[in-house]
């Protein structure tokens, strides 16, 4: 079995650890998360249910939503410390609050209704929704409003921070964002196409960004106290708390000029069919577009995809991936 990473940062992947339902196919799984007790939401877009919930084994629990009905377009997908789902929709302009068995708590936004783009108004294709220590939410407006936007429990808007560019606190596609409970809630956020990881206090003050990754699309905190990027680039990285590089594989699944007769574009590409060319099938272990990321408690991670989107490749069974230690 073929191991990934360097160092004390090895790992291998679990292939067919999803135990589907027979005839249900993963056909873009836009984000994962895990829950207090490492079961697995899946955020599928795919004909039968969006959100999946599987064991920490693989084995199906249940399964939730409908395309066209509950979702438009399923985007983010985080999981809090009350263990309620939190879902950014891109095509309706939502956010919202469930149970974990289905049940909708809250929805801000107005569904199917969009704010003027970089009008920093909530919501213009929301990309990710989460949940701070004192039941805030924290969306980032990424794909139409470069803007965070901090609600209270009830969902009434008390800030909001950003703006297009590529200074301090701005944004060029904030993709995801998240919260470190261990660290005053430190708010994390991915900001794709300025390639860096940029964090603030949970008053939206600049604290800093990481700028050794590649289109990151998605970052976790792990219970070693590292952190775990997807980058659309068809890599992760790993990356301790100072931001340095501990580790990261993806990269073997490109082809050069010679193979493509094109090369490869600059990270910066909004065409998202060419950000990137990887051979027809990258293989297990390796990844076409990670999308999405989480750790479980164990120090096992899982990475989703939006292959089929982002560069016309359907993974089948490997659009979402289980890694474990090796």
């Amino acid at each position: 079995m073929t191991v990934y990473g360097t160092g004390k940062y090895q790992f291998k992947v679990v292939e067919n650890f999803f135990k589907r339902p027979r005839g249900w196919p993963f056909v873009e799984v836009a984000d994962v998360a895990v829950d207090s007790l490492d079961n697995v939401y899946v955020f599928n877009r795919g004909p039968y249910a969006a959100i999946m919930c599987f064991d920490k084994h693989g084995t199906y629990i249940n399964g939730w939503g409908k395309i066209g009905f509950d979702f438009i377009v399923p985007h983010g997908l985080s999981i809090g410390p009350d263990d309620h789902l939190y879902t950014s929709d891109t095509g309706d302009h939502t956010v919202r609050k469930w149970t974990k068995d289905g049940k909708l708590i809250r929805t801000i936004g107005r569904p199917l209704i969009n704010a003027p783009e970089q009008s920093g108004i909530p919501f213009n294709r929301p990309t990710h929704l989460t949940i701070a220590s004192n039941g805030d939410f924290y969306a980032s407006d990424g794909y139409g409003n470069s803007h965070i936007h901090c609600f209270d429990p009830n969902g009434v808007l008390k800030f909001s921070w950003g703006g297009n560019g590529s200074g301090p606190g701005e944004f060029d596609t904030i993709h995801s964002v998240y919260i470190d409970y261990e660290d005053d809630d430190k708010v994390y956020a991915t900001d794709r196409y300025n390639n860096r990881i940029q964090f603030f206090t949970k008053h939206g003050d600049f604290l800093g960004e990481w700028k050794n990754v590649n289109l990151p699309n998605d970052v976790r905190k792990g219970p070693d106290g590292n952190f775990y990027v997807a980058e659309l680039d068809h890599r992760i990285s790993i990356l301790d708390s100072s931001g340095n590089l501990l580790t990261r594989w993806g990269e073997e699944a490109k082809v050069d000029d010679s193979e493509t007769g094109s090369g490869l574009p600059d990270s910066a590409s909004r065409n998202p069919m060419i950000i990137g060319k990887v051979k027809h099938e990258p293989g297990a272990g390796l990844f076409g577009a990670p999308h999405g990321i989480a750790v479980d408690s164990e120090g096992s991670f899982y990475v989703s995809e939006v292959s089929e989107t982002f560069l016309g490749i359907d993974r089948g069974d490997r659009s979402v991936q289980k890694f474990i230690r090796a």
